[in-house]
This record gives structure tokens, sequence and C-alpha cells, in this order.
């Protein structure tokens, strides 16, 4: 119970407002470096931030991107026409939007006023149905036993209260319903080696921080954790059963492998890209959780 008890600790004097704030000022857009300028939310602008993700999880979860679903080696597209699908966390309305095409009776909550604002407008012009509500995670509005599946990429390790969330997903889901879940992976070539050894290290950041403060320092969100396999499943305990995955985006793994030194690969791409899923499908930063109640 040691991690558990130490999640108790922080949340004590944890201000859930301050997250929801950076949120409202940051919307989960990918476009970090404002490449494309000022958020249009126009059909075109929708296109190019969409480009972003895609094209990012092309190594292994959208190998076929633009054809197909995002993160369609993860997400069950195939399963959830006519079912009942909460996902936490929506954004910018990428993921919401996917299942709300194929069929899903979709709910998408965020903490955030702006992504609700920002997912509204994509669904109300791509002509999609679905219920976005603004809401927190870790007290979620909704009736115990309602829904056949739950879907949140990458957003509840950035919460004031995971283990809280982890429950309310546990709570809403029917017996026997399942939720797909990405969290950050502590055991990742980019926390383990990139973090403590090329920017740790070399660059010796260690000298003033913390492990985690280094790897929350070229992450977004105002709270970052990471999170090991055994943490996990020490936090979704009533689950009856889960399954773990890995993945990361395109051309990065070896990059926190090899530091500025991968770039010797670059004249091989075929050669390189058979390296990074390898190293993405054991050592990935993204851990993908499939836990069924």
């Amino acid at each position: 119970m040691e991690f558990n008890a130490q999640l108790a600790g922080a949340r004590e004097s944890f201000d859930n407002a301050g997250n929801r704030g950076w949120w409202e000022k940051n919307p989960m857009l990918y476009d970090w470096n404002k490449v494309h300028g000022v958020p249009a939310l126009d059909s075109e602008y929708f296109e190019k931030i969409d480009r972003i993700f895609g094209e990012g999880h092309r190594l292994l979860n959208n190998p076929g991107w633009p054809e197909g679903d995002i993160l369609e080696r993860f997400i069950p597209y195939r399963e959830v026409a006519g079912k009942d699908v909460l996902e936490i966390g929506c954004g910018a309305g990428l993921v919401a939007s996917h299942l709300a095409r194929n069929g899903a009776r979709l709910v998408a909550v965020d903490i955030t006023a702006n992504a609700i604002g920002i997912t509204r407008e994509r669904f109300r012009q791509k002509g999609l149905r679905g219920a976005i509500m603004q809401m927190e995670g870790e007290r979620l509005a909704l009736r115990d036993s309602s829904f056949d599946f739950v879907v949140s990429w990458g957003v509840i390790h950035h919460s004031g209260d995971m283990a809280a969330i982890i429950r309310e997903i546990h709570r809403v889901l029917r017996p026997g319903g399942r939720a797909y879940i990405m969290v950050y992976n502590r055991k990742s070539l980019r926390y383990q080696v990139y973090c403590r050894f090329w920017l740790g290290v070399v660059r010796m950041k260690l000298l003033k921080k913390s492990l985690e403060e280094i790897a929350g320092s070229i992450t977004d969100g105002f709270i970052a954790r990471h999170l090991t396999k055994e943490e996990f499943r020490e936090l979704a305990a009533p689950f009856t059963r889960i399954d773990f995955s890995f993945s990361d985006e395109s051309l990065s793994t070896s990059a926190y492998l090899a530091g500025r030194f991968h770039k010797l690969l670059k004249p091989f791409p075929g050669v390189m890209a058979a390296i990074e899923r390898s190293l993405a499908r054991r050592w990935g930063w993204y851990m993908e959780v499939k836990a069924t109640k």
C-alpha cells in the first residue's frame, strides 16, 4: 500500500484549481510550438492538429495513418457501436469524434471549459452526436454501472487524485465492462535513460532536481506522474483483470537511448523503424492498460 499512501499524502495539499487553470491556458492541441498559429477551430485547423497526433502514433498504434481511426490498435472501435462509452479527458475531441463516428453512445468529459468548447465545435462541424460536459474525473456525476467502456488516453496521470479517478472508472463501468487507459511509464527509456542519464548525469540536472522533477520539466501538465505496472495494479486492485502493452511516438525511443547520437541512424530509415518498434513495445513511454471490471 506504499504507493497509495504516497498519493494520499500528496492530495492533501493538492489544489485541483491549479490543475484546471493550467489546462485552461494550455488546451491539448498538440501544437506546442504554435506552428499553426492562433487556434482557428475550423475544419482546416482540426485537420492540422489531428495530423500532429496521428503522425506521432504511426509507429505502433496508427501504422496506416491517415486511414482508419486514431489509436486504432488500442481502442476497440469495432465493439463500441450501440454501446455506452465514457471518455475522461476529451481535450480537443479527436478520440471522442472517432468513438462517436463508430456509433458509440458517447459521454465525453473534461476538467476545463476550454476543452469542452473545442470538442463541441468539432462535433458541430462534423455533425456528430455526444454528451460533452465539463466534469472532474475524481467526482463523476454519472450513475453506477452505466457504461460498457471507458477510454482515457494520457489524462489521469495529470489529475489531482489519480486513485479517486480509477475508483470512479470502476464504479461507472458495468460488470464485465472495460477501461482503456494510458499513463506514463516509469520504466520507459525516456524516464530511466534520457531523463536519468542524458539530462540528469550528462547535463548535471540531478545536482539541482529530483528525477521526477526532471521528467516533469519536459512533460506537459501542471502535474505529471510516471507509474510502474506494479503501482498501477495497486491502484486498480478492484478490477478483475489488467492487461498491459506499451507504445511510443515515432522516432523517439532511439533518441531516449542514444541521445544526440541517434541521428547516425537517420540514413537507414527501415532499420531505424524496426529498432523503434522493438524498443517501444518493451520500454515505451506510454503504458497502455486494459482493465476489466
